[in-house]
């Protein structure tokens, strides 16, 4: 088992981070400790030395200056011995065995008649006379049977003999053995508690990402209600948890406007494909030509209204997607609206509705020019079948608010209550609708493609109105609608 959690545990990638960043932590923290420790030892060498050099210095004077009688291997043998009792006590004043000092002189023969030091003298001698000392500085020399080297200071007389004074300061060297002992343990203990941290802070971040991936894997399409906590930090992982959210409800509302949008689009296709599969088995059953010819007809509009709707809904369909290619040129919406209107007049009057058109001079707007003729053909449509008899439609065409805007209103009854605030969705329809749902969405989605927007009103105390606004051109560019296409009743009403 305990080999189970370790293998789940290596493979993870708070442990894989977390060790990354340890091994980083590690290596900073030991140089620093390293610098440090170098450091320290330096004052402690300097203040050995600083002392070996001046004594040295007052040791080679009282050499050179004693007389050579019988008494003066006495004399600086004293002396050297009073020398040696400065170190013999550490800071505290206790008195100290571990250090350890020599003082010999070498004659100019190369012979040492002056020893001060512990009682066996060959290993050092056989030490100093291996190892080259010039000038004043001190250097290191081993000796046999001793651990830690000495501290070592030649001094030149000027009779061509040469004083020696070395000391092994043991209690400086405990001192570094115990300091570099405590840095290793301070290092390891760094070290330990910064795995430590790095690796439940790793962790726990990391098991807020793996809360996402566990709610994209939970993700079904029948099932979309899966949310991640986001957590109360604002930071990266909760803003990846809210955009996360934020995708969910989008995916939520595309597939539940996808099921509403197929549930319609079978329910509107059957009854043009079942009454064209009809008047086709009625027209092969009946041997009247006549009655074949015009079934066939009926047929073939119906077949036009079924692809009026399909091209339609493919149209509205790229342009949510943002693939609509669209040809933009200046266009003089003014003039585009007023023949549009003059087109489906004679229509209006069948009806018995009345229109009207306030138009400013000129209103020059970027537009695609087929799809802008599409778009107010819908409009016009969708007033012909839901004004009503008898209604007046009045149509502006202005400069607003630094965009153009086509505003169509009646007095009809205006829109259903429960339909306002979905008027431009796709098969958005009443309970009396004539239409597919799919004109005024045609005229939002073309809006928003040009870089507008259309927008939905019930006028009181009744009628409706519809908004579009259009991104005006500038106002040196020759505007395009001289050749405008005559506008169609293809568009398809809402």
């Amino acid at each position: 088992m305990f080999s189970r959690i370790s293998e789940s545990l290596y493979r993870t990638s708070a442990w894989r981070l977390a060790v990354r960043s340890t091994l980083v932590f590690a290596a900073g923290s030991a140089a620093v400790f390293l610098v440090m420790y170098v450091l320290v030892a330096q004052s402690v060498h300097e203040r050995s030395d600083s002392w070996l050099i001046g004594e040295a210095q007052v040791l080679k004077q009282v050499a050179e200056t004693t007389p050579k009688d019988a008494l003066y291997t006495r004399v600086v043998e004293e002396v050297a011995e009073a020398a040696t009792l400065e170190v013999a006590y550490d800071a505290k004043g206790r008195h100290s065995v571990e250090n350890v000092v020599f003082f010999a002189e070498r004659d100019s023969n190369g012979g040492f008649p002056v020893w001060v030091g512990p009682p066996n003298s060959a290993g050092f001698l056989q030490a100093i006379a291996h190892q080259p000392m010039d000038g004043i500085l001190p250097s290191s020399i081993t000796v046999a049977g001793w651990k830690a080297p000495f501290r070592v200071v030649a001094s030149r007389m000027q009779s061509g003999g040469t004083v020696y004074l070395g000391l092994l300061d043991s209690s400086a060297v405990t001192l570094l053995e115990s300091l570099s002992f405590r840095f290793f343990l301070g290092w390891m203990s760094m070290v330990g508690f910064g795995f430590l941290v790095a690796f439940l802070g790793l962790a726990r971040t990391l098991s807020r990402v793996d809360a996402i991936t566990s709610a994209a894997a939970s993700i079904r399409s029948e099932d979309l209600s899966s949310r991640v906590t986001a957590g109360r930090q604002n930071d990266e992982i909760s803003r990846l948890a809210n955009t996360f959210n934020n995708m969910l409800d989008r995916i939520s509302v595309s597939v539940n406007q996808l099921r509403t949008v197929t549930d319609s689009v079978a329910h509107d296709l059957k009854s043009p494909v079942t009454s064209i599969r009809g008047s086709l088995e009625f027209a092969l059953s009946t041997e009247d030509r006549d009655v074949t010819h015009e079934l066939i007809a009926k047929a073939i509009d119906n077949l036009d209204r079924l692809s009026e709707v399909i091209t339609t809904s493919l149209d509205v369909a790229e342009a949510e997607a943002g693939a609509l290619r669209m040809r933009i040129e200046p266009v003089d919406l003014a003039e585009l609206v007023g023949r549009v209107a003059e087109l489906y007049a004679p229509a209006f009057a069948e009806r018995k509705q009345e229109i009207e058109t306030t138009l400013d001079h000129t209103v020059i707007a970027k537009v695609d020019l087929p799809l802008c003729t599409r778009m107010l053909s819908n409009l016009m449509e969708n007033e012909l079948r839901y004004a009503g008899d008898g209604a007046r439609i009045h149509v502006t065409v202005e400069e607003h608010q630094g965009a153009a805007r086509i505003l169509v209103t009646d007095d009809g009854p205006g829109f259903a209550s429960e339909l306002i605030d979905r008027v431009f969705q796709r098969f958005a329809k009443g309970a009396v609708s004539e239409g597919h749902g799919l004109g005024l969405a045609f005229v939002h989605s073309v809006a928003a493609a040009h870089g507008g927007e259309a927008t939905a009103a019930n006028r009181v105390p009744s009628g409706a109105e519809v908004s579009v606004t259009l991104p005006l051109a500038q106002a040196a560019s020759p505007p395009s609608s001289a050749n405008a296409p005559a506008p169609s009743a293809a568009g398809v009403p809402a």
